[in-house]
């Protein structure tokens, strides 16, 4: 049987990881391309096709013959979301119809064994809402904005068309995934200064364009506490789902990096090593907060190894962490 992956945002941080891993185990990948080209798209075993997933016959040609249907796609911004996530309507057309899209075709494919659809942990409210335990895919959802709204419905979209049509599926929430440069953006002024209080914004002013380090605090003088992972253990996640996915049909998994990180712990050592300048203020709106992946490794042996002290490492060029 053909083994043939298509590949929905083959481009992204994630996307472009998979790919190699997916050959490597002896995969084949049809990638959709749409604005950006990958650099594999030359790779023995990669079919680059040009296609939009908001056109619905452009989809239903891409999936003809696919045993498997990788959905990575959406749009997706990094920053607080509150200011910058604000085009629901964008939202909508890239998450809700990309995702039906797809779904109408998988519909159409008998041979389809998986459609994995790529989540969020921004589904449990994750850093606005308070939590006594780790994550669990059990946590009840609750939908702090629009994207999130518009992931759970593609969730539901999957389940509902197990349901009527057949089409096999499993669902990954991914936690907060980030490049090793855009790690070093959490520690910025920048970055928290829309939830600084007017004081501490106009005292902290100084350490913009990048003169100094920022590490966010509680309103209680605890240390922010932040969940994120790297592109390559979810790369690795999504891969060796896609290979067990027999066990995994039907189900959802969280994906996050080993274990949370606390600011105060890496902002000082990291102002130390460049040289700067640290800050530390209360900012609005957080809460501490853990993933659980237990589910992911006993069921395809998810096993993420990017500490954040490895991440950072990775950016500013210093010796890999053990």
């Amino acid at each position: 049987m053909d083994t043939t992956v298509l590949l929905t945002g083959a481009s992204g941080r994630i996307g472009r990881r998979v790919v190699p891993l997916l050959l490597d185990r002896g995969f084949r990948v049809r990638a959709l391309v749409h604005s950006y080209p990958i650099v594999t798209g030359d790779a023995e075993g990669v079919e680059l096709v040009e296609g939009d997933i908001l056109d619905q016959n452009a989809m239903r040609k891409a999936v003809e013959g696919c045993s498997f249907l990788l959905h990575l796609a959406a749009a997706w911004d990094m920053f607080p979301p509150a200011v910058h996530e604000r085009e629901n309507s964008q939202l909508f057309e890239s998450v809700i119809r990309g995702t039906f899209n797809l779904l109408e075709a998988a519909r159409g494919v008998p041979e389809l064994r998986a459609f994995v659809y790529a989540s969020t942990d921004a589904v449990y409210a994750t850093g606005m809402r308070r939590f006594t335990s780790p994550i669990t895919e059990d946590t009840p959802l609750v939908p702090s904005r629009f994207y999130a709204s518009a992931k759970i419905l593609c969730e539901s979209m999957c389940t509902l068309y197990g349901q009527l049509y057949g089409v096999p599926w499993l669902v990954l929430r991914i936690c907060w995934c980030l490049e090793p440069a855009e790690l070093l953006h959490l520690f910025t002024y920048e970055f928290w200064s829309d939830s600084l209080s007017a004081d501490d914004r106009e005292r902290l002013s100084y350490l913009s364009n990048g003169k100094g380090f920022f590490a966010p605090r509680n309103a209680d003088g605890s240390s922010g506490v932040d969940h994120v992972s790297h592109p390559a253990d979810i790369a690795g996640g999504i891969v060796s789902a896609i290979s067990g996915f027999e066990d995994a049909l039907g189900r959802t998994f969280n994906l996050a990096g080993p274990k949370p990180f606390r600011y105060l712990d890496v902002v000082p050592p990291l102002a130390e090593r460049r040289g700067l300048p640290w800050e530390s203020a209360p900012v609005a709106g957080i809460e501490p907060y853990e993933l659980s992946t237990e589910k992911a490794r006993e069921t395809f042996g998810y096993h993420p190894i990017h500490s954040v002290s490895k991440i950072i490492a990775e950016a500013v060029g210093d010796p890999p962490v053990a």
